[in-house]
Formats: structure tokens, C-alpha cells, sequence
């Protein structure tokens, strides 16, 4: 081993200390709790095999939280989409103060989530909110206040969720549209092709990639999110917008149990690796696809 080699491993121990710490410590002291009978505020615990995943599931409200989160991570997701690629389209054009509103395109994205979440709540509120000044008015089939519906509420979360996150959408979606080659096109418009062709044969090829990649990192981060919906609807009304996040908060601070809290956190650990080793499948076929 050369002298170079030796250096470079040595320095790479603290990072490693680091990661193992801050990361993979954690992961092992929360499966270790899974298998543990243990209160929030006791230091006793007692092992217990499976019972705190069999309770989990067989609890009551197991399955309606779940499919809660996948309906707020999936319809987020394709909201976010679905606004982020048609304003990533839009920026890649040239046209006046291009640059300045590229810049406005981020301020959602920057704003905290708890700025946000009580801005729309307020923007809906019944004695003072604006929106629900304009619902009125128009007289459309919309509640005034959708957070306190029960056929409303979830739409309300996932709009919030989307409008604070699409800027990333964007962003990212902005960046591969950069490395096209323009070349492509103008060949394109030599052959006759159209608008929608151009983008279905070269500038969706070009994203699909990317759009898998972020796909799964937002997944991820709306399957975990727990701002939005606590601050919104605290999982209301009538549970019908309480997602696993929020049922792992109910078992810890509610319950007073860290093992059953655990046990719920580690069975959304295996949800998301599986939807991760299903997105890079995807993500490899579209590589090997479009080489």
C-alpha cells in the first residue's frame, strides 16, 4: 500500500466515525427498541419478540394510516411533477427577465414549513382568510376551510406540500434540460417534427432518468413528512388525514411507547427500501434503454 493510499484512508476515519454515528447508531437503537417494551420516560425495558410489530398492525388505525401516506406521497409527487416540468419547460425557453423569475421560482421552496403551513392556513381561515373570502364569492363547490372536510382535507395537505416542494421539481428538472444537446432539435426541425414530438422523443428520454432519481428522494421525503399534515390538520378530521408519521407520534407521545413507535418506524424503514430497489430497477432499465 502506497504512502498515498494510507493518507487518504486515515483521513477518512473521522467521516466514517461520522456516518457510523450519526446514521447507522441510530438505525440499530431503534430496530433494538422495536423488539423492547419500553415507556418514554422509563429506562426499563423488557424484550418482546414480535408484539410490538403484531400490535402495530392490528391496531386500529394501522390501515387507514397507511393508505393515507401512500395517497399523500404519490398525489404530492405527481403534483409536484406535474407543476415543476411544465414551469422547467417554460424557464428553459429565452424570453425577458428569464433570470429574475427563475429566481422568484424558489421562494416557496425557501420558506419554512412552518411559515407555510400557517400561511395557507390563515389564507383559509373562516373569519380571515382571503381564499375563503373568494370560494364565497365564486360560489364553486369548494369548503371555505378544506382542512376541517372530510373529502377536502387531504387535498388541502397535498396542495401545501406540493406549492412548498415543486421549486426543487424545478430546479432539477431545469438542470437536465441544460445538458441537451440543441443540436438534437434543430435536426428534429429539419425532419419535420413537431412540438410534442420533439419532446417525446428527445426531452422526456432525456428526463426520464432524473425523474426516477428525484421521484424516489421525494417519496421518501413525503412518506416521512410530518410538518405539513401536523400543522394543517394534526391528522384530522377524523383521521382522515393521519399518516404513519404521525401515528409513530401518536404511539411515543400519546402512548408513551417507544417500543410499539419504534416497531411502526422500522416497518416504514422496510415500506421505503422497497419502493427505493423498485425505483432503481426502473431507473437502470431506462439507462440501459436510452444509451
Amino acid at each position: 500500500m502506497t504512502r498515498d493510499r494510507k493518507v487518504g484512508l486515515i483521513l477518512l476515519v473521522p467521516l466514517i466515525v461520522l456516518v457510523l454515528g450519526l446514521t447507522v447508531y441510530p438505525i440499530i437503537q431503534v430496530i433494538s427498541l422495536a423488539f423492547q417494551q419500553q415507556g418514554l420516560y422509563s429506562q426499563e425495558s423488557t424484550f418482546v419478540g414480535l408484539k410490538n410489530f403484531a400490535s402495530v398492525v392490528n391496531h386500529e388505525g394501522f390501515n387507514r394510516s397507511l393508505s393515507n401516506t401512500f395517497v399523500f406521497a404519490f398525489g404530492s409527487l405527481a403534483l409536484q411533477m406535474g407543476i415543476g416540468l411544465p414551469i422547467a419547460l417554460l424557464l428553459n425557453k429565452e424570453f425577458p427577465l428569464r433570470t429574475p423569475i427563475r429566481g422568484v421560482m424558489l421562494f416557496s421552496y425557501l420558506v419554512p414549513y412552518v411559515v407555510a403551513a400557517m400561511t395557507w392556513k390563515f389564507m383559509f381561515s373562516d373569519s380571515t382568510g382571503i381564499i375563503n373570502y373568494w370560494i364565497r364569492w365564486s360560489g364553486l363547490p369548494i369548503p371555505a376551510s378544506p382542512f376541517g372536510s372530510l373529502d377536502w382535507a387531504m387535498v388541502g395537505v397535498i396542495f401545501v406540500n406540493a406549492w412548498k416542494n415543486f421549486p426543487f421539481m424545478v430546479i432539477v428538472f431545469l438542470a437536465q434540460l441544460q445538458t441537451i444537446d440543441r443540436q438534437l432539435y434543430e435536426a428534429a426541425s429539419v425532419d419535420g417534427a413537431t412540438a410534442w414530438q420533439k419532446f417525446y422523443k428527445i426531452t422526456l428520454p432525456s428526463l426520464l432518468p432524473i425523474m426516477l432519481v428525484v421521484g424516489m428522494l421525494r417519496t421518501i421525503w413525503n412518506f416521512n413528512n410530518f410538518e405539513v399534515v401536523f400543522l394543517l390538520t394534526q391528522g384530522g378530521p377524523i383521521g382522515r388525514t393521519e399518516t404513519l408519521p404521525l401515528y409513530i407520534y401518536r404511539f411515543v407521545f400519546g402512548d408513551f411507547s417507544l417500543g410499539r413507535g419504534a416497531a411502526l418506524a422500522v416497518i416504514v424503514f422496510f415500506i421505503l427500501l422497497v419502493m427505493s430497489v423498485i425505483y432503481w430497477r426502473l431507473y437502470e432499465r431506462t439507462q440501459g434503454r436510452f444509451k
